[in-house]
């Protein structure tokens, strides 16, 4: 992380900003992004370094304007060396309660705001022979739940998409990775969207009870250095995902008690 620019989207609260104090803290310049522009600048506030910290406002459902953000992001010290893409919403809600508009902002956010910052920096990338995406997934884009099938439709696009674009750059030196976390104490699930769009203002007692972030972020580091294209970050949880794929018939009859 020494002297390298990170950009980090979702950077105002939960693993955005455990990411971005471990970065700062070992060196890196950070690009702090998230619709919040109050919360960014109490996150800079705190870290270690807040001189290296650079604050960069977006709203990816905006994501017209990737181009514009990461002009504003390279013009800061001249180039990104890394983008950690944190940013999502949840959603929790049945699927045929689910307004369309819900789920096209959901789908706006998760999926199609993130591809499209990462086309508008992929550029930079290529001219530089140099560069790595980092995609926050989840593991609920492995197998599906009752009330997150959008969120989980989304996170399932966003793993495929990254999966095909590591292939299309697979000549070259830059580096396309995913890492889904289990269950992580984060506001993912309070912050998540009803069926009428609304904030869920309730969480559950798996988020609550889940790996703290300060934890996760320095597995998440961890992860980064590796060659690995799609790591797992969680618990007990992370079960879940041999259960699907070799007993599905046994897991859904264990999820649904």
């Amino acid at each position: 992380m020494q002297n390298k620019t990170v950009w980090i989207t979702g950077a105002s609260s939960g693993i955005g900003k455990a990411s971005a104090h471990l970065f700062n803290s070992k060196g890196a310049y950070t690009i702090l992004s998230s619709r919040y522009l109050d919360a960014l600048e109490e996150v800079k506030a705190g870290l270690k370094y807040p001189e290296n910290a650079f604050l960069l406002p977006i709203d990816l459902e905006q994501y017209e304007d990737a181009q514009k953000w990461v002009s504003l992001a390279i013009k800061w010290k001249g180039s990104v060396d890394i983008l950690l893409s944190n940013a999502g919403l949840g959603q929790f809600s049945r699927s045929l309660e689910t307004s369309l508009s819900t789920e096209r902002r959901i789908f706006d956010i998760n999926y199609h705001g993130n591809v499209a910052l990462s086309k508008a920096l992929l550029p930079s990338f290529i001219e530089n022979d140099s560069g790595q995406i980092v995609v926050i997934g989840s593991i609920a884009g492995k197998f599906g739940q009752a009330k997150l099938a959008t969120y989980s439709a989304s996170k399932a696009a966003v793993i495929l998409y990254y999966e095909s674009l590591r292939q299309e750059l697979k000549n070259t030196n830059i580096r396309i990775q995913v890492v889904s976390p289990g269950f992580v104490n984060t506001s993912v699930t309070l912050n998540s969207l009803d069926k009428d769009g609304k904030p869920l203002n309730k969480n559950s007692p798996a988020q609550e009870n889940g790996m703290p972030t300060d934890v996760f972020a320095k597995k998440l580091l961890k992860a980064m250095k590796s060659n690995r294209f799609h790591s797992y970050i969680g618990g007990k949880e992370l079960l879940a995902l041999p259960f699907h794929a070799l007993l599905p018939t046994f897991f859904y009859s264990i999820l649904t008690k």
